[in-house]
Parts: structure tokens; sequence; C-alpha cells
């Protein structure tokens, strides 16, 4: 498929480049370009029916943990400047500690970055490309559709415990949004559905990032902090603010979520599978 072929591509060009020097847009399409090959992985096996312990490589699972945590580092960083307001003097020693953590993940992570192989990639590329040559276009479509079907089941039982599975249920819509986007318009959503998939993916990325500030942030204040400190106080209150303001994600994402199944509930009977051209080389 010209689908992973392309993601392939952006994987090894990030990949390249954070082997020269470590940066954060590379970290971000390097991750983003996993989670799409992730995808794409799991279309492959459910077409094919096999099964596999993972969708992708260990040693892509575990370039993409590390460089998550280098990810989360950078995004408390910012998150804390922007809930500071006025005390950003006194925030000083809490950003010098954000800043030790990433330079630690930068360190941790240049080995695996380096050493990463990609023969194990290789191989699956040349199984996909093969196993799709056989499977004809309206199979594709009805399978990958159906298996869409299932995720939202998945999602639609999470959101019974949302606050507790809010990030399972961030996985699930991802697969399904990228899924959606590899035949260009032909999957069961239609664009506004689509654009209300992308904007809830925006909310739970952002409670997401809310939850490791607030635990970076409790770190920092019961490890180094006393708490009869201006700084404890001040600290203890970003962590308020951070928790309101995932609180407020958390119910946006909640209820749009809840719309977008019911839409795709009421649309899904009248469509029809349409015609597609697979994209293989």
């Amino acid at each position: 498929m010209l689908y992973w072929r392309a993601e392939l591509q952006a994987f090894h060009e990030n990949l390249l480049s954070l082997q020269e020097q470590i940066n954060e847009k590379a970290i971000h399409d390097l991750r983003v370009a996993i989670k799409k090959l992730r995808s794409c992985a799991k279309v492959y096996s459910g077409l094919i029916k096999k099964k596999h312990k993972k969708e992708l490589p260990g040693g892509v699972d575990s370039l993409f943990s590390i460089l998550g945590k280098h990810r989360n580092i950078e995004m408390s960083r910012k998150l804390l400047l922007s809930l500071g307001g006025k005390n950003t003097a006194l925030l000083n020693p809490v950003l010098v500690y954000l800043q030790l953590l990433q330079d630690q993940a930068s360190e941790y992570s240049r080995p695996t970055i380096r050493q990463f192989e990609s023969k194990e990639l290789d191989a699956l590329t040349n199984n996909i490309e093969t196993e799709f040559k056989y499977l004809n276009d309206e199979e594709v479509l009805s399978k990958t559709n159906g298996m869409v079907d299932s995720s939202l089941k998945k999602v639609q039982e999470d959101l019974k415990h949302f606050k507790e599975r809010s990030h399972l249920v961030r996985k699930q819509l991802k697969d399904i949004f990228y899924q959606a986007k590899m035949f260009h318009g032909k999957s069961s959503f239609t664009k506004p559905q689509l654009k209300n998939l992308d904007t809830i993916l925006d909310h739970l990325g952002n409670i997401h990032d809310h939850e490791v500030l607030i635990s970076n942030l409790k770190n920092f204040r019961k490890t180094i902090l006393s708490n009869t400190m201006k700084e404890y106080a001040i600290i203890k209150r970003i962590e308020t603010r951070a928790k309101k303001k995932k609180d407020d994600l958390l119910d946006k994402a909640y209820e749009s979520t809840e719309k977008l199944i019911a839409d795709y509930k009421k649309a899904v009977p009248e469509k029809q599978t349409p015609k597609i051209t697979v994209e293989v080389n």
C-alpha cells in the first residue's frame, strides 16, 4: 500500500534526523508515523486472519515508548508556562527540574535510536505488499469498516468508565481515524465526522498532557519542597488549575464522542460500500 510506504518513508527520514540530533519536530513526526504504521498493520492482521502478538516489531515499540517520555516532558514545560500566569520567576526551579529530566530522557533514548535495525520492519513491509495483491477492493474496504465498527463498540463500552479509560478510548479512536484516512474519503465516515473525530483526539491528547504535568509537579513538590514554602502553595494551585482544565476537556471529549457514535450509527445503514482502488506498488 502506498499509505504504508509513505509512512515508512516518514519513519526512516525522522529516525535519520534523530540519529544526527535529538529535536522535537522529528520526535513528534516519528511517533505519528509509528502510530499510522501500527494502525495499518492492524488492518493487515485483520484482513489476512493471522494472530500477531504485536502489530509492529518490538524495536519500533521501544522507540515509540522512550521518545514518548521525552515528548511528555517537553509538553509539561510548555503547559507549565501557560498555566503559571504571573509566577514565571518562581517557576524557574521547576523548569530547571523538567529540563534535567528531559536531558536524561535524551541520553537514554540515543542508544535506542542509534541501534535500531529495520530488518523486521522491512520483512513486514514485504509481507503486507505481497498479501494485499491477492485482496480485491471491496473486500479490503468492507473488512476494514467491520474493524472500525468493532472498535467503536469498544469505545462505547469504555465511555461508561470514561475518566478511567480515556487513554484506551484515545488509542481506539486514533486507529479508527488513521484507518479511515487510508482510503481517501472512501471510508464509512463523512468529512464532518472525521473533523469531529480529529477534535476529540486533540482533546484526549491534551488530557494526557495535563495528567503528565500534574504528576511531574506533584513529584517535584513532594520530593523537593517543604509545605511551608511559598513555591509549594503556588505549584499546588497550578496543579488544581491543570486538573480543572483536564476535567473540562474530559467533559468535552465525552460529549463529542457520544455524538460521533450516534451520528455514525444513524448513517451506516444508509451507506453502500463504494468501489476503491487499493494502493499497492
